[in-house]
């Protein structure tokens, strides 16, 4: 069987970043909005009381964008990006195919998209938890950044190393499964004990099972877009026969 050629790779990569793209928004309007929305009203409120209704009404008033028209740009946002993510998960799994576990493209597709939730998305949050936009401090905003780029480069780093323990033809299938599961516990625990502790200062005024709400919700948002596109990717990447003709029967005859 031939490879597929490089234009189908990334139109089946852009077809599977929009449907985990559409996902992801429609997953982000239903599971994470409330959360956004629950801590602007709170940040509104507390400014509100500090100031007087009139100050903040007219704050809120001087917009140049409303809240609705975020919400519509923060959804198309995540189908773009779920377009292109797709096209970079689609080439990199062309090229990385023979060297990733998996007996066939579609379980190496799947181990690839597993990789990518956990560096990617996993890790991160470990380190640096995310919080609603309303709520947080902007000095820590750098070292967030830094540290949340950082973690994913030691993320892939490490995933890597488990990925090569795990093909690695010296050892037998059961010591390959038992080193690299050992081996991404204990790089993972390293990581977040040497990674800087960037968390974000919350506010009193923010109740903490909001921000876990958030941050769960967040998590399943991401990760329902990772799981949508290795199997949309694989299901795509599958062999496509053609249905023989009456005319090639009777060529062939």
């Amino acid at each position: 069987m031939s490879a597929p050629t490089l234009g189908r790779t990334v139109g089946d990569g852009a077809l599977a970043g929009a449907v985990a793209g559409g996902l992801g928004a429609a997953a982000m309007y239903w599971l994470v909005e409330p959360s956004i929305r629950a801590a602007i009203a709170i940040e509104e409120a507390g400014a509100a009381h500090e100031h007087g209704s009139g100050t903040a009404h007219e704050h809120g008033s001087e917009a140049l964008v409303s809240r609705p028209e975020q919400v519509v740009a923060g959804l198309v946002t995540v189908l773009v990006v779920g377009v292109l993510i797709g096209i970079a998960f689609a080439l990199t799994h062309r090229f990385l195919a023979s060297r990733l576990p998996g007996r066939t493209p579609a379980a190496s597709t799947m181990v690839l998209a597993g990789l990518g939730f956990l560096t990617f998305t996993v890790a991160p949050a470990m380190v640096v938890p995310a919080n609603p936009p309303a709520v947080g401090d902007p000095a820590t905003v750098d070292l967030r950044t830094a540290t949340y780029l950082g973690t994913i480069v030691c993320a892939v780093a490490l995933a890597a190393l488990v990925t090569g323990v795990a093909r690695a033809g010296s050892l037998t299938p059961g010591t390959r499964a038992v080193a690299a599961a050992v081996l991404g516990v204990v790089g993972a625990a390293v990581l977040v004990a040497v990674l800087p502790h960037a968390a974000d200062p919350v506010p009193a005024n923010v109740p903490a099972d909001l921000i876990w709400r958030f941050r769960v919700a967040s998590l399943a948002q991401i990760g329902l877009m990772w799981l949508a596109l290795g199997a949309t990717c694989a299901w795509l990447g599958q062999p496509r026969t053609t249905v023989p003709t009456r005319a090639a029967h009777l060529v062939g005859a």
